[in-house]
């Protein structure tokens, strides 16, 4: 059963135009206020801003549309159109290899920063 509204093949080109407008309108604010978020985030676990963003803005956020796409074409029944996208995408892979590389230069930065002790 589908509803009217999700049948986007009756859609007109002004429904089409308003609904992508509010959409982008939606995502613009959102993503004004998750970059104060994850400033606080950043400020509050001591991570550093360049980390805390590049963790969290550029690989969580930016990957949450195609794991969305992902999860939709698996429960729509398109399990190729599902696989490909995480692996064409490298959706989850991209941010771990981003998270793995960011934490180890921050172990890194954080043990020559570390004083050490005279024995």
């Amino acid at each position: 059963m589908t509803l009217p509204i999700m049948d986007l093949d009756s859609w007109t080109l002004s429904q089409s135009i308003v609904v992508f407008s509010v959409c982008a309108l939606v995502i613009a604010i959102a993503g004004t206020r998750i970059t104060r978020v994850v400033d606080q985030l950043a400020d509050r676990t001591g991570l550093g801003e360049a980390t805390a963003g590049a963790v969290l803005l550029g690989g969580a956020a930016t990957s949450l549309s195609g794991s969305v796409l992902s999860v939709t074409a698996a429960y729509r029944g398109h399990p190729e159109l599902a696989v490909s996208n995480a692996l064409g995408g490298g959706i989850a892979v991209q941010t771990f290899f981003l998270a793995i590389a960011i934490w180890s230069t921050v172990v890194q930065t954080w043990n020559t920063r570390r004083p050490r002790r005279r024995t």
